[in-house]
């Protein structure tokens, strides 16, 4: 079956189906920021270690996004994201195994993150396939609120869900949810278009290897790209490090508030970032504008996020409201990946947006732990004890550093080569 047109209800359905699977992954991704305390007293572990185990789903997500976006470009959609659903379902299994040991919750937490990896560059890759590309910043802004969706899913339901039922039934449910996505996916995702076999392959070589690892090896080596990959790192930080992990705990110590109610608090920053993607992208889009709401994005998130570290704020309501205002300031991290497309070559589509998601999920695989160390340092025992507001405090500063770091950078991001009817 040969599909003619752009943008139109196959576009939308197979778009759809690979951003539900990114809702679901998501939900997964940050599940454990609801269920550490019950890892950590099941498995008797520290905040450094929890840290270091959870946060190897990013360090095994990051450098697979270089293998994903050349799966991509090589093979399309349906081949890729099926398995990758399937995978990320085996990995929710594997953390349910009983055992004292945390190897299992590591190996599900590896499984988790290599197909998971698939995900945002599959719906982005399939957005640059089947939409015309003045959609795209729109579409970015759009498949990242629904990975809010799964954010907002994976905190204060899920942590409903885990206090009536245990986190070893809520991982079970999870996994169900994961080949129900995979079923979705084979049914609704299409296999390549003829305009896109046409133009990779109007050349007999091209369908080497080495034609798709040439347009890697192109992005690899464009300055623009990790310029831009590390502006898109430092607006994700308040997300990985404190939505994904630290910020329902921040909010109990801060607040001392129950599990359930800090999580609602906690997910404003979600929220935020669900209604401010879509807006951003859609801004960027009509004034055709990237690098001038990366700098005012970082700028007031380094602000607003300051505030909520720094300044003795007691009303839930509020430190909810400053979240929200967070979220929405670092929502234009969503523009990065269409500069990134508009930076480098045409023909590696997946590989454009691939190595931006790989250096963002490094950087946040890296702080986890990073941050869970700087808060052991501040405290003696397992995590039976409470962490101290301070100890929180001290180490979640990290974030508005990073992101004052990223108004920096985004001074030097450049139009792309792709970009010509675009203002930066």
């Amino acid at each position: 079956m040969k599909f003619e047109k752009k943008s139109g209800s196959v576009a939308w359905l197979a778009w759809t189906a690979a951003a539900i699977f990114y809702l679901y992954e998501y939900a997964v991704r940050i599940a454990p920021s609801v269920m550490e305390r019950e890892l950590a007293l099941e498995f008797v572990a520290s905040a450094a270690t929890m840290g270091a185990v959870l946060g190897s789903y990013y360090l095994v997500y990051a450098p697979l996004q270089l293998f994903a976006g050349l799966l991509f470009d090589r093979f399309g959609g349906k081949k890729v994201l099926v398995p990758a659903s399937i995978l990320v379902s085996i990995g929710c299994l594997c953390t349910i195994i009983p055992t004292r040991s945390l190897v299992y919750v590591t190996i599900g937490r590896i499984l988790a993150g290599v197909g998971s990896s698939c995900a945002f560059i599959g719906v982005m890759y399939l957005a640059a396939v089947w939409f015309h590309e003045n959609k795209l910043a729109f579409l970015s802004g759009l498949t990242t609120s629904l990975g809010i969706c799964g954010a907002i899913l994976g905190q204060a339901p899920l942590s409903v869900l885990i206090d009536r039922s245990g986190w070893r039934i809520s991982l079970v449910l999870l996994a169900i949810v994961g080949l129900v996505t995979s079923v979705i996916i084979y049914l609704f995702v299409p296999q390549t278009p003829r305009w896109e076999r046409e133009k990779r392959f109007a050349k007999a070589d091209r369908s080497s290897l080495r034609h798709f690892v040439v347009g890697l090896i192109s992005v690899c080596r464009n300055k623009q790209t990790w310029i831009i990959g590390l502006v898109a790192s430092c607006l994700y930080m308040p997300t990985v490090v404190f939505g994904d992990l630290w910020g329902i705990q921040y909010v109990q110590s801060s607040l001392n508030l129950p599990k359930a109610a800090a999580a609602k608090v906690s997910s404003m920053l979600y929220i935020g970032w669900l209604i401010g993607g879509p807006i951003m992208g859609l801004v960027s889009d009509l004034i055709k504008c990237r690098r001038k709401l990366l700098i005012l994005g970082s700028f007031l998130s380094t602000i607003f996020f300051s505030v909520v570290l720094i300044c003795p704020i007691r009303s839930p309501f509020v430190v909810g409201t400053l979240l929200f205002l967070a979220g929405i300031s670092s929502s234009p991290q969503v523009i990065c990946f269409v500069a990134s497309l508009e930076a480098n070559v045409s023909n590696a589509k997946g590989s454009a947006i691939s190595v931006i998601n790989m250096i963002v999920m490094f950087v946040g695989g890296i702080f986890q732990p990073i941050v869970g160390w700087l808060m052991g340092k501040n405290f003696t025992g397992d995590m039976e004890h409470v962490i101290s507001h301070i100890a929180f405090r001290n180490a979640l500063l990290t974030i508005p550093i990073l992101t004052f770091i990223g108004l920096l950078l985004s001074l030097f991001v450049k139009k792309g080569i792709n970009g010509e009817n675009v203002s930066y």
